[in-house]
């Protein structure tokens, strides 16, 4: 399976500290071909943080209510942990997390 950026998939995530895992969305932000790929999660709380990403068209990506990209709270996930594909983000949307992602990780040279 290729993963695409901006591509929401529906993840089991299982836990650190205890027993068990959820179902929760992510964002694929690089599939590189391997086992794995680098997402960023999707929550529908709004933390109003600089590298919080609000979906503005969050039913593009099938998501059921409006929802935010913490693009500051990377993770590598398993593809085989995939339950399935929900949908992908708008171009506008895939435009915002750009610009986020680069505000938290282009640094000029000094």
């Amino acid at each position: 399976m290729t993963l695409q950026f901006g591509e929401v998939v529906l993840i089991n995530v299982l836990f650190h500290q205890a027993t068990g895992a959820k179902v929760r969305p992510a964002l694929v932000l690089l599939d590189t071909g391997d086992e794995d790929f680098l997402a960023a999660p999707v929550t529908s709380r709004a933390r109003g943080t600089e590298y919080d990403v609000a979906l503005k068209d969050w039913q593009a990506s099938v998501l059921n209510i409006a929802s935010y990209v913490r693009v500051h709270k990377l993770t590598v996930l398993a593809k085989a942990e995939v339950i399935r594909r929900l949908g992908t983000t708008s171009a506008a949307d895939r435009d915002s997390l750009h610009q986020v992602l680069c505000h938290a990780f282009c640094r000029k040279a000094v």
